[in-house]
């Protein structure tokens, strides 16, 4: 494993060079320019960064926002380089953004991430104590195969209890969520439907597949159904006060987000 230095930047010529390691994560139309992380720190934002030596290993860029209630620090992206990649420098990043946040007193981090990006939803999720509450439809449009966009909002609450304790590597976890209703199984076969919401104690799980890149290749259409399913049933459970708090092992084909009421 490599030894890594973190510290924040704000000058605009490490800006630059931190700007140009998003090419190892998507395309150049998705880029957010230096110029804008540059005005984004100088006004309540911030880029946390990754260093071995002077070589730049990854990135976190948020920036200050606002819901009409309380300030909050929005985090926009994380990239790391694929050759400090499953090196923990991603968790390491979110916790010392979540640091430079608190110090500066805001007392909640949101980003977003793709539902059937599963990796992302461990760390976000269990890792790292965050929670789901809002589902965003095609954020960023519909794709030629006609798949939409969307994404997870997650609220990261930076001093509660159950961040404190994930950050300290007490991952969200509770040994009653095995037994929780399934809200779906199978794209296309659902399980218990909207009639079981007030029905059960506890919780719900709600099934994603574990390779959607893959099944996205072979059937397209299939992935759509997945996220059609999804959708209803999360803008149904947030609009009835659930929120998604952790994920649980499947089978080999399939993952669960685990619901439960907030309190």
């Amino acid at each position: 494993m490599k030894r890594l230095a973190y510290r924040s930047v704000t000058d605009f010529e490490e800006l630059r060079e931190l700007s140009e390691l998003q090419g190892t994560a998507w395309p150049m139309d998705m880029f957010t320019s230096a110029v804008q992380m540059k005005a984004a720190v100088q006004h309540g934002g911030s880029v946390i960064a990754a260093y071995e030596g002077e070589r730049a290993a990854g990135f976190c860029y948020g920036f200050a926002a606002y819901d009409g209630k309380e300030p909050y620090l929005h985090s926009h992206m994380m990239v790391v380089h694929p050759d400090y990649r499953d090196q923990g420098a991603g968790t390491r990043l979110k916790q010392e953004q979540r640091l430079w946040a608190i110090e500066r007193g805001y007392s909640a981090i949101t980003w977003t991430y793709d539902p059937f990006q599963l990796r992302n939803g461990y760390l976000n999720l269990c890792k790292l104590g965050g929670t789901v509450s809002d589902y965003m439809p095609a954020v960023y449009g519909v794709d030629q195969a006609g798949d939409p966009s969307d994404r997870f909002l997650i609220r990261w609450e930076l001093e509660s209890p159950r961040v404190c304790a994930a950050v300290r590597g007490e991952p969200a976890s509770d040994p009653r969520w095995p037994d929780y209703a399934k809200l779906i199984e199978k794209a296309g076969k659902p399980g218990n439907r909207l009639s079981a919401w007030d029905s059960v104690d506890g919780g719900y799980l709600l099934a994603v597949p574990r390779d959607a890149a893959e099944i996205k290749k072979r059937s397209p259409e299939t992935i759509v159904a997945w996220k059609r399913q999804l959708r209803e049933l999360c803008q149904e459970a947030f609009g009835r006060g659930y929120r998604i708090v952790g994920m649980l092992p499947g089978d080999a084909e399939i993952d669960y987000y685990v619901l439960e009421g907030e309190t």
